[in-house]
């Protein structure tokens, strides 16, 4: 199973690198990675240069905004089924990750429901390759490629019992996210 980290933002809103920004004393990078521990490759995509000593692979079609290119990027590159997460959600759970990956390994598109789908923390098929192509040419996103893909929804219920309370796709892409995150769930973000 191949885990991809989305890391091809420009981090307007935090000023600097997310993938560098330590949360609890470390990048938030490393956070994810460990997250993805158990993945047979975890590849930092959207970058020319890993961090936390992962491997990275630039976007196929740089200038195309949006993590859609990311994901497109890995299909392409990886050509099998992949589980994604962005590099700004550090708390995302490997349990969480694992249900995904579960999903992934038979080949099922599958996206967590929380008030909208979660596309950044989810499991994609390399049957939405192609439709991948065509949306982000036309400078659609992921909930636009995936009106036209089959695709599982998990709703509420079911990651609730996974142990998942959200955290897994809590994006903290500026100052303030990360001090609603040590609110919201009771961590110790930064010291």
């Amino acid at each position: 199973m191949v885990g991809i980290i989305l890391a091809g933002g420009e981090s307007r809103r935090m000023g600097s690198d997310k993938a560098l920004v330590e949360v609890g004393g470390r990048p938030m990078a490393g956070w994810v990675a460990d997250a993805m521990a158990g993945f047979d490759r975890v590849v930092m995509v959207g970058r020319h240069r890993g961090v936390a000593g992962l491997e990275a692979i630039p976007d196929l079609q740089p200038g195309l905004a949006g993590p859609l290119s990311g994901i497109q990027t890995a299909l392409a590159v990886f050509r099998c089924p992949l589980v994604a997460v962005a590099v700004d959600q550090p708390l995302v759970r490997s349990e969480t990750l694992d249900r995904l990956a579960e999903r992934a390994a038979v080949n099922e598109t599958t996206v967590c429901i929380d008030e909208r789908p979660q596309v950044t923390c989810a499991a994609y098929s390399p049957d939405c390759l192609d439709e991948a192509d065509r949306v982000l040419r036309s400078g659609g996103s992921i909930q636009q490629m995936l009106r036209s893909v089959p695709w599982t929804r998990v709703d509420r219920k079911v990651w609730s019992s996974w142990g998942e309370d959200g955290r897994s796709w809590f994006s903290m892409d500026s100052p303030d996210a990360i001090v609603a995150a040590e609110r919201r769930f009771r961590v110790n973000l930064l010291g």
